[in-house]
């Protein structure tokens, strides 16, 4: 039986106010830190460079998630435009974060002089990680999530309509990918196959669920399919290439 969808953005405590979102993002941050950091003295890289290149990549991957998600909807800033820089409220885009951590995780490493792809395969765990934590918490405190209308028993009702609660699909998405990733790290595959395998994966599953998102389309398909496509494309070139 269906149930209604309830979330809970804010958490009051007397004058101070917890953004639920906030609060969970920056648990994933947290997980993502702490796994990097444990598996980087599993391999015996350096502790230190590895808390430089999270430190970027979470910067780089808020400014890019928060500027993607002001240019496809920049009307809902239109009239208060301070609240750009209120992030800890909702509204990243996964892809802009993506693209701007890789680009800040590549300026990083490369003024450090070391092997892109080697660090890249550190940090994709963490990323699966940190983006399902991330998930839950579009799940209890964005609401933003409420996908196309369905008659499957697992929607959830939405202002008496039956609808995909798609946050919890790619929920579970990202849990599955994390727990294969954790399986692949210690397999003896070329470098760069983890960051690979993990692009691949996420993208071509991503890029389904789009379908039962009510994100703006443009040319049939959302932004994020429209990112999902290369990304794939990439990941499975890099991987036949280099096997």
């Amino acid at each position: 039986m269906a149930l209604p969808y309830v979330y809970y953005p804010e958490i009051k405590l007397g004058f101070f106010t917890i953004y639920t979102f906030g609060l969970l993002t920056a648990i994933a941050f947290l997980a993502g830190l702490w796994l990097v950091l444990k598996e980087a003295k599993r391999r015996g890289m350096n502790k230190d460079v590895a808390e430089g290149l999270v430190f970027y990549i979470i910067l780089g991957g808020i400014l890019g998630s928060r500027i993607l998600h002001i240019i496809l909807f920049w009307q809902s800033y239109y009239d208060n435009p301070l609240t750009v820089f209120k992030f800890w409220q909702g509204g990243l885009v996964f892809y802009g974060g993506f693209l701007g951590a890789v680009l800040a995780a590549w300026i990083y490493v490369k003024i450090k002089k070391l092997n892109f792809l080697e660090y890249l395969d550190l940090v994709a765990p963490s990323t699966a990680l940190g983006h399902a934590i991330g998930r839950v918490g579009c799940l209890i405190g964005d609401g933003g999530h409420v996908g196309k209308l369905t008659s499957l028993p697992f929607g959830v009702i939405v202002d008496g309509e039956l609808r995909h609660l798609t946050a919890l699909y790619d929920f579970i998405n990202l849990t599955v990918l994390f727990i294969i990733l954790l399986q692949l790290r210690k397999k003896r595959f070329f470098t760069g196959f983890v960051f690979f395998f993990y692009m691949a994966f996420y993208a071509f599953v991503r890029f389904f669920l789009e379908f039962l998102r009510t994100d703006p389309t443009f040319y049939g398909l959302t932004i994020t399919q429209w990112f999902a496509i290369p990304l794939f494309g990439v990941s499975l070139v890099m991987i036949f290439k280099k096997w």
